[in-house]
């Protein structure tokens, strides 16, 4: 039986017991709509943690970073007070700062469009319009 090409229903019988099936189509009327746009991932400074063990902790949760890049990242985050560790979509940034926080690091994570300059560790400031 149809009902305008939206709905099926099969019957099946077996010794007086019957079975209805019911299959739905349903169009969805909005695609879910995902956020496009990239994040940062900003390391903030603090007076716990040596160069050392930070430059561990990046070299373990971010597969692009040797310990030069994290090193220099370092020096960045101590004058500056942060800085940007990558800029990514906002699901990997979001692993990457939950990685980073569970060995210590005081991490967050902000849209990319709210930052001026660089921050990425090669001479900007890491800072957003706060």
């Amino acid at each position: 039986m149809s009902d305008n090409g939206a709905m099926d229903r099969q019957r099946k019988s077996k010794k007086g017991k019957s079975l209805a099936t019911i299959e739905r189509t349903e169009a969805k009327a909005k695609e879910d709509k995902r956020d496009e746009s990239e994040w940062r991932v900003i390391l903030h400074n603090d007076e716990v943690h040596t160069f050392n063990y930070v430059v561990d902790s990046l070299t373990n949760i971010l597969p692009e970073y040797n310990k030069k890049k994290a090193f220099d990242l370092c020096v960045v985050v101590h004058g500056s007070g942060k800085g940007t560790v990558t800029k990514a979509w906002k699901e990997k940034a979001e692993q990457y700062c939950m990685g980073l926080q569970r060995r210590g690091l005081t991490v967050s994570i902000a849209p990319d469009k709210n930052f001026e300059g660089g921050g990425d560790g090669e001479g900007g400031d890491g800072g957003g319009d706060e």
